[in-house]
């Protein structure tokens, strides 16, 4: 027999697993606690408050429950691989009778369509943000090291100086599941980064102390804090909308553009996989099948008897 345990204890042991196990983000164990939150929600509104409790067919109401949300594809699959690895943390540390995690099916994937900058798109949305002041020297070379390493939003933001290597043009990326690995400056990026690190005091000086505030961080805000994703986000739209690029593009689109263009010139895809901090190889299998769409695309656009009957 399993031992009882309420779902709030339940749900702050598997947080403290999440933590100090398996080392995940805060970002991402945050996310896991929202989705289980809300199917405990749902089971207490339903008088359900021990884990024990908790039945197949509890959990296919709660399922039911979540279509009136009309959740897209890949956070119904986010929220389904949550619950999963939340039950099977209750089943391999005997909190629960059945094995739950076993009776859930995950909905198919549906294929994703990715935006992609071309690399006269790049060239013009990097060379319209203008450097005759501090901020925009700053935002020049965070987007030019975004397209010179595939980072993540996420890695970006939280670099610190003491990751920067100038003199080899390196920078180490803390990635998922806090993994770090090394991501290269070309040399127009490692031009524009010396030209922001040369500036960059001028984000910590504090007029009303006269004196310069510290931080860690590589990228900061006119206040001296570190930029926020959200604020990087609204950098782009406005980049773009200055370039009179008009595809909806993200942080993230930089990256598989970033991924597309150096398969295009004849970068291998182990080595793609190794600069995007891939874990399996099929993620980034998707950028050589993208890749021969747009050699098909070419063919059939320039060879002379390609349109021929």
């Amino acid at each position: 027999m399993t031992e009882n345990m309420n779902t709030e204890e339940s749900l702050s042991l598997y947080l403290k697993f999440l933590k100090y196990e398996k080392n995940l983000t805060p970002n991402t164990i945050l996310s896991y606690k929202n989705d289980i939150l809300l199917m405990l929600d749902y089971f207490k509104k339903n008088e359900i408050s021990d884990v024990k409790e908790i039945t197949l067919a509890a959990f296919r109401n709660f399922l039911k429950f979540l279509d009136k949300y009309q959740y897209g594809n890949s956070s119904i699959l986010r929220k389904s691989s949550s619950y999963i690895n939340y039950f099977k943390f209750l089943e391999q540390n005997s909190l629960v009778d059945i094995q739950l995690s076993q009776l859930i099916s995950l909905p198919k994937k549906e294929k994703r369509f990715y935006n992609f900058l071309s690399e006269s798109e790049i060239k013009k949305l990097l060379e319209r943000i203008d450097r005759k002041d501090n901020l925009g020297i700053r935002d020049r070379a965070i987007f030019e090291l975004f397209y010179s390493t595939g980072a993540r939003i996420s890695e970006v933001v939280n670099i610190t100086l003491n990751k920067v290597d100038l003199k080899n043009n390196e920078i180490e990326v803390l990635g998922k599941g806090r993994k770090s690995r090394i991501v290269y400056l070309n040399n127009v990026a490692l031009e524009c980064l010396n030209k922001y690190l040369n500036i960059r005091n001028w984000f910590l000086f504090d007029k009303s102390s006269n004196s310069y505030k510290n931080s860690m961080y590589l990228f900061l805000n006119k206040n001296g804090g570190s930029l926020s994703a959200r604020y990087i986000r609204i950098l782009l739209s406005r980049y773009l909308k200055k370039a009179e690029i008009n595809k909806k593009i993200t942080p993230h689109d930089i990256r598989h553009s970033f991924a597309s263009h150096m398969l295009q010139e004849g970068a291998g895809i182990r080595e793609v996989q190794e600069l995007l901090g891939h874990e399996s190889i099929n993620t980034t299998q998707i950028y050589t099948h993208l890749n021969l769409k747009k050699l098909k695309k070419d063919y059939e656009k320039f060879h002379p008897r390609a349109s021929q009957q």
